[in-house]
C-alpha cells in the first residue's frame, strides 16, 4: 500500500452519491502544514477510466468561489483515496499553490510575506475541510 503522495498525483475519491471524483494533488505540504494538503477536482464521473488532465471544477463556499480544497492527508495515506497516476501540474495549476494562512502568504511550504487585510480575499485560504465537508463541496461542483 502506497502511503506517500506528491504534487501532480491523480487520485480517486468515492462520493456518497455513487460517483467518483478524479482529483489532483496541488500542494503536498511537508513542513509546518504537514497535516494538510490541497487538491483540485478534474471531473466527477461514474466511470473511473478517464484519468486525463483537465481544468479544476469550481465550487462555492459561502461568498467565495474556489477550485482548491484543503483537507487532511489521512485518506490518501491509508489508501481510502487511491492514487492512480501522476500528471505534472500545469503553470496555471502551480499558481494555485499560493495561499494565505492567518494573514501570511505561502507558496506550498515556503513563506513569502505578510499580507495586508485588504489582500486576504485575493488568495486561497488554508482552511482544512473535514471529510464530510469535502463530500459537500464535491456535490456542489458542476462540470
Amino acid at each position: 500500500m502506497r502511503t506517500g503522495f506528491r504534487e501532480g498525483d491523480i487520485f480517486i475519491i468515492p462520493m456518497n452519491d455513487g460517483r467518483s471524483a478524479v482529483c489532483q494533488v496541488v500542494c503536498a505540504l511537508k513542513g509546518r502544514f504537514k497535516k494538510a494538503f490541497s487538491f483540485g477536482v478534474i471531473r466527477l464521473t461514474s466511470d473511473e477510466t478517464d484519468l486525463s488532465d483537465g481544468d479544476f471544477l469550481q465550487y462555492r463556499f459561502g461568498n467565495r468561489q474556489s477550485s482548491v480544497i484543503f483537507t487532511s492527508p489521512e485518506k490518501l495515506q491509508n489508501g481510502t483515496w487511491r492514487v492512480v497516476g501522476n500528471i505534472p501540474l500545469t503553470p496555471e495549476k502551480e499558481e494555485r499553490q499560493v495561499f494565505q494562512c492567518a494573514g501570511h502568504l505561502y507558496r506550498g511550504d515556503e513563506y513569502i510575506r505578510n499580507l495586508t487585510p485588504d489582500e486576504y480575499a485575493s488568495f486561497e485560504t488554508l482552511g482544512v475541510a473535514g471529510y464530510e465537508l469535502v463530500q459537500m463541496h464535491l456535490i456542489k461542483m458542476e462540470p
